[in-house]
């Protein structure tokens, strides 16, 4: 019997777990029908994986009701003190990607905000003061989707910096993470076509984008277990501290801490992560950018942390009305 499309969710084939006893049945789509491959209780391979992705396999299909029990499985090899640390990673950003992937298409936003704290808990037990652990998770995803990806590791960065800091404290590590992964929420309200433009923006394109903070804080606005300080972050993260950001044009001590960490993490994400209308700028000319936009702009102790990873600058000119977070970049380097 042919089974509907609409009973499953796709996944990336390197997502599922090896070498142990699966939970949940997996299928492949062969000549355009899915075929059951592992039932329920069968184990896949390592071998059997690569050879998957060798002969171009690159998505699986689970079906829906079983949701839980892969997302499940996700998290036990994130808790497996035998996992190895790119395991762990690689795990913990597909547990995330799938997070994000409800977010901007489950109605139940208050479920799945509250669930994704337990996400970003595994994220900070991960993420090393140094940055080497967010570089780590940077790289361990290739899904197509920018506004997923761009959310992880925004949440990614913002952990890592805030922890730089900040300190060690927890729950301001979650907190500063969770902003981070819930940002862009509010883009979920944007038409998709705007956010994908590869064009300038016209005014009235870039009054609505504008709004996706606001979006996004009327989104959380009503749910107890997602914190004011949280709220925050996905307002404030395109304020800037000389008041000229938006949406309500506060600056310096008005803007949480946070949601200035946010705001430097959004802008170097968006700016190294390759769009399909412009290549990825390597962590150097990222930084050249951020130095040569309107002073500012950002937190000079926020912004000094990333700097101060880099001991190698480019001549990079940019248009100061820029603001790569939007498909408006035009840069190139001089000399």
């Amino acid at each position: 019997m042919k089974m509907s499309l609409d009973r499953f969710f796709t996944t990336r084939a390197q997502s599922i777990p090896v070498g142990r006893a699966l939970p949940f049945d997996i299928f492949l789509k062969i000549s355009g029908e899915l075929i059951l491959f592992k039932r329920t209780g069968d184990t896949l391979t390592q071998q059997r994986l690569d050879n998957l992705i060798k002969h171009s396999v690159i998505e699986i299909y689970i079906l829906k009701e079983q949701r839980d029990l892969y997302l499940k499985s996700l998290k036990e090899i994130v808790k497996d003190p035998d996992s190895s640390d790119e395991l762990r990673g690689r795990f913990i950003k597909e547990t995330a990607f799938n997070h994000i992937q409800d977010l901007f298409s489950n109605k139940d936003v208050s479920t799945i905000a509250k669930e994704s704290t337990g996400l970003i808990e595994d994220m900070v037990d991960f993420i090393s003061t140094d940055l080497s652990a967010a570089n780590t998770l940077m790289k361990l995803s290739t899904h197509d989707y920018y506004t997923y990806n761009h959310s992880i590791n925004v949440s990614v960065y913002s952990i890592a910096i805030c922890k730089s800091i900040l300190g060690e404290d927890k729950k301001l590590l979650v907190t500063a993470g969770l902003g981070g992964l819930l940002h862009d929420l509010g883009k979920r309200k944007v038409d998709l076509k705007l956010i994908n433009k590869p064009g300038k923006l016209d005014p009235e394109e870039w009054i609505e984008m504008k709004k996706h903070p606001g979006y996004g804080f009327e989104l959380l606005q009503d749910i107890p277990t997602i914190s004011n300080e949280v709220k925050r972050i996905v307002h404030e993260h395109h304020e800037h501290m000389d008041g000229t950001g938006y949406p309500a044009g506060i600056s310096e001590q008005q803007i949480l801490k946070l949601s200035r960490i946010a705001s430097v993490a959004d802008v170097f994400d968006a700016l190294t992560t390759k769009r399909s209308y412009k290549d990825a700028c390597s962590a150097q000319e990222a930084l050249e950018i951020m130095a040569k936009m309107p002073e500012g702009k950002f937190d000079p102790e926020v912004f000094k942390l990333l700097e101060t990873r880099t001991d190698k600058k480019n001549d990079i000119t940019l248009d100061k009305s820029v603001d790569p977070c939007v498909p408006q970049l035009h840069f190139k380097k001089t000399g």
